[in-house]
């Protein structure tokens, strides 16, 4: 009986997390499919780059029966989702391509632009908010705080076309744009080249998400030091790189990853906003691409992969604060 309890405890745990996952892809595909139907934008211009009188009226017609436009919302919704079913995510018109040939092309890119973000902003604030906590008051923590402050209220759109300004146009240190040189594909440059390409769009996400993590880290460094096991320690001679270590950091990094993992819906939507500012082939720029064609089929395969994505670190998140930190689980 004692083992059957954790294992009914797990299934029912699977259970819920598989019905969240649904319940929040169906809400998801749902609102992105009735935003779509019922965008101002005209399907059949998108498709036809703005030459709508280019064709007779004919022509039109046939095209508009092709594309499926002259069937109903809930039936254009119910054909999509039964192909879904079978694994089929559709055709893109914008790229005369198989929807899953482009996302398996573009998805890694986006991973490698959020991963080198995601460790570079956690490691980075979270070193900023230590020293910024540890300084409590100095000129360290004021300016590390009111830089926090400034970052955290700067779009990641603008802060990159400043770095954009400053070290593609201004110094030319930089590419303005791109993923690789002109006329290449991305695995085909150099590792040196890659880092020349990646620098400007994970320097832009950083910067932008590593504002929470300085502000938050710096409070808990405070009040770390500031408690009563700590007072215990160092009257009892422990010195100060001691409680350093057994104490502040130990107390301060876990909630800092924890709140990293939630805010990746953030993070995702930032790398959007990049992508698109420096034009990187990437999920999120397909995904804006696709919004402005009209590209039903594209938009609906990176609107799935993308709360998935987000679900995933939610639910890392979720995981992690009850299974590590105080007073999280139940």
């Amino acid at each position: 009986m004692s083992l059957s309890n954790p294992f009914r405890l797990r299934s029912r745990s699977l259970l819920s997390t598989g019905l969240r996952l649904a319940l929040q892809l169906i809400l998801v595909v749902l609102l992105a499919y009735l935003l779509l139907a019922f965008s101002p934008l005209d399907p059949i211009n998108s498709y036809l780059n703005g030459n709508l009188f280019g064709i007779s009226a004919e022509q039109k017609a046939a095209l508009i029966s092709s594309l499926g436009l002259d069937q109903s919302v809930a039936q254009r919704m119910w054909h999509w989702f039964f192909e879904l079913v079978q694994g089929n995510l559709g055709f893109s018109q914008l790229y005369q391509q198989s929807v899953l040939d482009i996302i398996k092309e573009r998805l890694p890119l986006s991973l490698l632009l959020i991963g080198l973000s995601w460790i570079c902003s956690l490691f980075l604030g979270y070193g900023f908010g230590l020293l910024a906590g540890l300084y409590r008051g100095g000129w360290p923590d004021r300016f590390i705080r009111n830089g926090a402050w400034l970052v955290a209220s700067v779009p990641s759109f603008w802060l990159g076309m400043l770095l954009i300004s400053l070290f593609s146009v201004a110094l030319s240190l930089t590419p303005v744009c791109c993923a690789a040189p002109l006329g290449m594909q991305f695995g085909e440059q150099s590792l040196l080249s890659m880092g020349h390409h990646l620098i400007l769009p994970v320097l832009t996400l950083t910067l932008v998400h590593m504002a929470p993590i300085v502000l938050h880290t710096r409070e808990k460094v405070i009040d770390v030091l500031e408690s009563d096991f700590v007072e215990y320690s160092r009257l009892h001679g422990d010195s100060n790189a001691s409680v350093l270590r057994y104490h502040v950091i130990k107390n301060s990094l876990l909630p800092a990853v924890v709140l990293h993992f939630a805010s990746f819906a953030e993070l995702f939507g930032g790398s959007i906003l990049a992508e698109t500012v420096f034009n990187f082939p990437g999920l999120g720029a397909t995904l804006v691409k696709a919004g402005l064609a009209n590209d039903t089929a594209l938009l609906m395969g990176c609107t799935l992969i993308s709360a998935v994505l987000v679900f995933i670190g939610n639910l890392t998140a979720n995981g992690l604060a009850r299974s590590l930190l105080p007073g999280e689980r139940r």
